[in-house]
């Protein structure tokens, strides 16, 4: 399979990884390349950039979270496509307490794949030729192709930097001054999505003419072109982007066909028809500027597995949609919306009666502080939420919890039977209480050595902080698409 394809990985965090990714997709975007994004990792945030530059849903490499899958992932979705794939951290560093699985270089090796290296330069000269030497030869199986110099201060910079990688015949495919780096706008997780306000009007288009002047696209897309076949046998047909057509299959509701305004953030949805007779598990999924944490692969599954994405919002909504099978809230930022998402009293009211139904709710981060009693922002102000969970969380100024994670069932629920292992990942800064004794999910491994218990499962119930990539584990959608004793339906 011909995809040509690339990976930008940096020396380290914080080089401008996103920044000249997403400037590199939208400028190939401009010379009317079909471009894929993709990221390498767990992250939500830094795809949604991508999206914004190419029109199309990124989609995340994680070795951890999918698994075998990941190579399976990447030729069903970039296959007539040119892949431009955002590293992770520095280019070798990988999952701790391994020898670099999960890194940009691993994973550019399992996509057999052409690095180029991202420098920050701003206080270097000749040393950079050391320091690129290096990561070209550190691992010999990675084909470090080229460099982009970032954040240079001068032309006499510029041409010491040049001439120094000259001599270790390394190409230099751009140069971005200093006085033009644009730094996209961060808070607690990191970089704001831009489904809540992350781009300014034009950014792209500026961060797309920035690239264009300074780096050398020609030359990029001779890498991207000169990348070997890929080689994945046996790979099953996908349907293309789950591109739907509503007049034909009206209750299926394609999650990209999803936007938010750039005028206002206002999230717009398409028009949702109810279908009276089918038999696909009409699956809720929570959709708004609080809500927006979701793997684009995921969700092409569940449409796979012969689900239909129903969008609503728990900001906006007054309540969920009719007849849903099952319900997704999704991480995001609650804590930024706190008054609002109280003061939606008809939507909980709905949310709590679907939960007394019997039909499965499933809550990751977010959505899992979301069913609790109340939440306390960083301030100290508690505002009740759902109250589904007998459970309060609590925003703090320390990080909670950080990295991957294996769960095991404790219970059986509508997800699988007890004993069923996920590997996960968590990221936040909150942390709940409990009133009393309560059922969690699973047990936590880090590694092979027990770390806690964690989230909550009762009934048809499951939370937790845990993010599961279900492309990883599609087990547990087909057991719980499988779960309807309240459908009558054949």
């Amino acid at each position: 399979m011909k995809i040509p394809r690339i990976v930008l990985a940096g020396t380290h965090s914080g080089v401008g990884k996103t920044t000249l990714a997403t400037g590199l997709m939208a400028a190939l975007k401009k010379r009317e390349r079909p471009i894929q994004g993709y990221k390498v990792g767990p992250d939500y945030i830094d795809p949604s950039y991508h999206k914004a530059a190419t029109g199309r849903a990124s989609r995340n490499l994680d070795r951890w979270l999918l698994g075998e899958s990941l190579p399976s992932v990447f030729a069903q979705t970039a296959k007539e496509r040119w892949a431009v794939i955002e590293g992770v951290m520095g280019m070798y560093d990988g999952m701790s307490g391994t020898a670099g699985f999960g890194s940009t270089a691993d994973v550019a090796k399992l996509l057999d794949a052409p690095i180029v290296l991202i420098v920050d330069a701003s206080s270097m000269s000749r040393s950079v030729a050391a320091l690129v030497h290096g990561f070209s030869t550190y691992d010999p199986q990675v084909k470090l192709r080229g460099v982009i110099l970032n954040r240079v201060k001068s032309s006499a910079q510029e041409a010491i930097l040049r001439e120094a990688l000259s001599e270790i015949r390394i190409p230099v495919l751009g140069v971005l001054p200093k006085e033009l780096s644009l730094k996209l706008p961060e808070r607690h997780l990191g970089l704001v999505p831009v489904g809540e306000g992350g781009l300014l009007e034009g950014f792209i288009d500026t961060l797309s003419e920035l690239i264009t002047k300074h780096v050398d696209l020609d030359l990029v897309e001779s890498i991207m072109l000169d990348a070997p076949e890929f080689k994945q046998s046996s790979l099953p047909e996908i349907e293309k982007d789950h591109i739907l057509d509503p007049s034909d299959k009206p209750n299926i509701i394609d999650p990209e066909q999803v936007s938010v305004s750039t005028t206002n953030n206002e999230i717009i949805y398409p028009n949702i028809q109810r279908q009276e007779t089918s038999n696909k598990f009409r699956l809720g999924l929570a959709w708004d500027e609080a809500f927006l944490f979701y793997y684009q692969d995921a969700l092409d599954l569940a449409v796979d597995l012969n689900a239909s994405i129903v969008p609503f919002s728990p900001l906006h909504d007054h309540s969920i949609p009719e007849d849903l099978d099952g319900v997704f809230l999704g991480g995001g930022f609650p804590e930024l919306h706190l008054k609002q998402l109280s003061q939606n009293k008809s939507f909980i009211k709905s949310l709590q009666d679907f939960a007394a139904s019997g039909k499965p709710i499933y809550a990751e981060c977010g959505g899992y502080m979301y069913l609790g009693k109340s939440i306390t922002d960083f301030e100290g102000n508690e505002l009740p939420m759902a109250g589904i969970i007998p459970m309060k969380a609590e925003m703090t100024k320390r990080l909670q919890g950080i990295g991957y994670r294996k769960g095991v069932f404790r219970e059986g629920n509508f997800l699988g039977p007890d004993g069923t292992t996920v590997q996960g990942h968590e990221f936040h800064y909150s942390r709940v209480i409990y009133e009393k004794e309560y059922p969690p999910a699973y047990e936590l491994f880090r590694g092979d050595k027990a770390d806690r218990l964690e989230g909550y499962a009762r009934d048809n119930i499951v939370a937790s902080y845990l993010h599961l990539h279900f492309s990883g584990h599609p087990e547990l959608l087909e057991h719980w698409f499988a779960f309807r004793p309240w459908r009558t339906e054949v």
